[in-house]
């Protein structure tokens, strides 16, 4: 299997297009791409340079897919571009079932212009397709972050040979939720392409105690023993503060023999937003904590005393911290 990253955050760009080649089918999986938001530390014509350029590598991949995947209906994961589609097999999340209002008008829209020159649309959703020996499985629709979010639902895509699997998992934010870091943990890839917290939202639509959720189930995933490369990008990567605030998943990365990085250092690259922060300074956040194992504790101790946890969720934080 061979897996070229396309299009991330850690590129400077919101995306995570991945290009996947096995001996029986070439893969595109969620070809979207979008402008990082002012607090990214590069000047805005930087970013929208950087859009056009990663777009054309978008564009270049589809042109060589047999098989786009969508895992749901944001433009950094889709793009309504005609041509892209032309001739592809389209396997696509449910455009009438767990789809929020919002992506159900972009998906009407997307289906008008795609339908004329696709070769082939499928459902994706809790549905798995072969193209001979190479197998392509998608979840049921899971939630896009917390529960009950306004933002919709998702699909994670798994793409599996004899003998390697891939789970992508679009925005599961995290996951904050512990039963999809527990499915993640039953498929037991060999990769697994993360998209992390939106801690960039930190104070707005992401809680303290969502992110200390997050770290806890990566931190599970990655002592399961099963996953031996984590790419961890996406949400993750619109925030330069990432690094202080995975440190206990980069520490238990190194203890487990995990390797826990960014897609721009798995291609040879400084992640954008480090090497803007060095070169332009900080935006939005000027001072922060490191989370600790004690940060970790206060936070959800404070959650539960606030009801904010599920019994699933105070079971494992009991389970993980000692």
């Amino acid at each position: 299997m061979k897996i070229e990253y396309v299009a991330f955050d850690s590129f400077g760009v919101k995306s995570s297009c991945i290009f996947v080649e096995t001996k029986d089918v070439k893969i595109v999986v969620d070809p979207g791409i979008a402008a990082e938001t002012n607090s990214f530390p590069l000047p805005l014509e930087d970013r929208l340079a950087l859009v056009e350029k990663y777009k054309k590598r978008i564009e270049v991949v589809c042109s060589k897919a047999d098989v786009i995947t969508i895992s749901h209906y944001h433009y950094d994961h889709y793009q309504p571009i005609k041509n892209w589609y032309k001739n592809k097999i389209l396997l696509i999340k449910d455009f009438k079932n767990r789809i929020n209002k919002s992506q159900q008008n972009r998906a009407k829209q997307f289906l008008q212009k795609i339908i004329p020159v696709a070769k082939e649309i499928k459902i994706a959703d809790n549905n798995k397709f072969e193209f001979g020996n190479t197998e392509i499985k998608f979840s049921i629709p899971l939630w896009h972050g917390v529960k009950n979010t306004p933002l919709g639902h998702v699909l994670m895509t798994e793409i599996s040979t004899k003998k390697e699997k891939l789970i992508h998992s679009s925005d599961i934010d995290g996951p904050s939720i512990s039963s999809y870091a527990d499915l993640i943990i039953k498929e037991k890839p060999t990769l697994l392409i993360l998209d992390g917290a939106p801690t960039y939202l930190l104070g707005y639509i992401h809680a303290y105690y969502n992110l200390c959720l997050a770290i806890l189930n990566l931190r599970r995933i990655i002592k399961s023993g099963k996953v031996k490369k984590i790419i961890l990008d996406h949400h993750a990567l619109r925030d330069y503060r990432y690094k202080d605030f995975y440190y206990l998943t980069f520490e238990d990365a190194k203890r487990n023999g995990v390797k826990l990085h960014t897609a721009a250092e798995e291609v040879g690259i400084e992640p954008r937003v480090l090497s803007g922060l060095k070169k332009y300074g900080k935006t939005k956040w000027k001072e922060w904590e490191k989370i600790r194992e004690k940060n970790l504790k206060q936070i959800l101790n404070n959650a539960e005393k606030n009801d904010l946890l599920e019994s699933k969720d105070i079971e494992m934080i009991k389970k993980e911290i000692i």
